[in-house]
């Protein structure tokens, strides 16, 4: 038997540990389903070569909340720039001090992306302050424009990236000169040559104005129930190999909470 001060002591970190296993293990699902979203949607590899987050990237808009990947909305819904808010998977995932934030047009599904993406949005140097993404003292290298698809040009999909950036200051993108697509530029190559690092976290939306004048490239759904078995048992074997390398699971602490969480019950008793 130990002091009151002492079995409420280990009840709290009981209590917090079991708190901070079931968030991280809810964190890590949610970005295996965003993995699953862009696969989806053909933005990987379309738009991406590859998409492995190692955090949890959500955008607010006002009026609108929270917004789901590929919910679709209003043009007059996104013409502010949105609230953006970083989870990582575990506190060793998010170190770097700067981060790079973008925001793209990837067009309809099925279209040509071999002829670029129209920035929207282009921030560096944005820093992470209790899980909100500022852009206080940063270089704001593209002022936010809302999206503004053509009517009759299909759902287009409206990326917004977060890059870990390696140096202080990324050199400027060159964006060719197009009359017809203002900040018309190619993601992939911006990406190489400003070596801006890693990509951490992303989302999407979808805006649609009119009807659709040809038929879009299908997407394929999330399904919710397969990642919730994936969940529960193990990932594949290169999703798990992935995301334990960019450190988006942190498997140990909860092994530790089960093992050792009924011993400290009792001690607190």
């Amino acid at each position: 038997m130990i002091p009151s001060a002492g079995r409420i002591f280990f009840s709290t970190l009981l209590v917090s540990s079991f708190v901070h296993a079931a968030q991280s293990n809810n964190t890590a699902l949610e970005i295996e389903a965003i993995r699953a979203h862009f696969q989806g949607a053909g933005l990987v590899p379309s738009l991406l070569a590859n998409f492995i987050p190692t955090a949890l990237l959500t955008a607010g808009y006002a009026g609108v909340g929270t917004v789901t990947p590929g919910q679709l909305l209003l043009k007059s819904q996104t013409q502010t720039a949105p609230q953006l808010t970083i989870t990582p998977a575990n506190i060793t995932t998010l170190l770097n001090e700067k981060y790079t934030a973008v925001m793209v047009d990837a067009w309809a599904p099925g279209n040509n992306e071999t002829r670029g993406q129209i920035c929207h949005w282009l921030v560096n140097g944005v820093t992470i302050q209790d899980h909100s993404v500022s852009t206080r003292g940063s270089l704001e290298v593209v002022r936010y424009r809302g999206p503004a698809p053509p009517s009759g040009s299909g759902p287009h999909r409206y990326v917004i990236l977060l890059y870990a950036q390696q140096l202080s200051t990324v050199p400027l993108p060159v964006f060719p000169i197009q009359s017809n697509h203002p900040g018309l530029f190619h993601l992939a190559d911006y990406v190489k040559t400003s070596k801006i690092g890693p990509l951490i976290a992303g989302t999407y939306f979808t805006v649609q104005e009119g009807i659709a004048s040809f038929t879009p490239s299908p997407t394929s759904p999330v399904v919710t129930s397969a990642l919730l078995a994936l969940g529960s048992s193990s990932p594949s074997t290169s999703a798990s190999a992935d995301l334990q390398h960019n450190g988006a699971i942190s498997s140990s602490s909860n092994y530790l909470t089960i093992l050792f969480g009924p011993f400290l019950w009792l001690v607190a008793l």
